[in-house]
């Protein structure tokens, strides 16, 4: 199955506009590239369908999941105890080089917001990734 995306450019470390459409594993291929930077955004979603689509976003071991469904909500996926809730960290969303502040109520492990993402791309499928918030 194809996917089309947008993500920070592993070499460059800047974020792409241009909207690619790939296979599910040269995405998965190109983001684990961008991820051993330690820094970086993307967007994802397949390829026969405008949404929903994710957003990964990650820094220096921490990431955050966005998902945008069909019917105009925005879900944020709940951290996972890698900070305390009441910590901040700041992450990049899309071309913002500071980053933006996410408290720990938000913040995953680059590992686990990356398996979240990995999981939709390979089965196009959110409702069974548990603990999503609406914002």
């Amino acid at each position: 199955m194809d996917v089309k995306w947008i993500a920070t450019d592993a070499d460059s470390q800047r974020l792409s506009f241009v909207e690619r459409q790939t296979s599910a594993d040269d995405y998965i291929a190109r983001i684990e590239a961008m991820l051993t930077v330690g820094e970086g955004y993307s967007e994802v979603h397949w390829a026969d369908r405008a949404y929903p689509y994710v957003a990964l976003a990650v820094r220096d071991g921490y990431g955050v999941v966005h998902l945008f469904s069909a019917d105009g909500k925005l879900l944020i996926l709940a951290g996972d105890g890698v900070i305390d809730a009441s910590e901040t960290v700041l992450i990049p969303v899309l071309d913002d080089g500071h980053g933006t502040p996410f408290t720990g109520e938000y913040v995953l492990s680059t590992e686990q917001a990356w398996k979240a993402v990995k999981h939709f791309v390979r089965h196009g499928a959110v409702e069974d990734i548990r603990n999503w918030q609406e914002l």
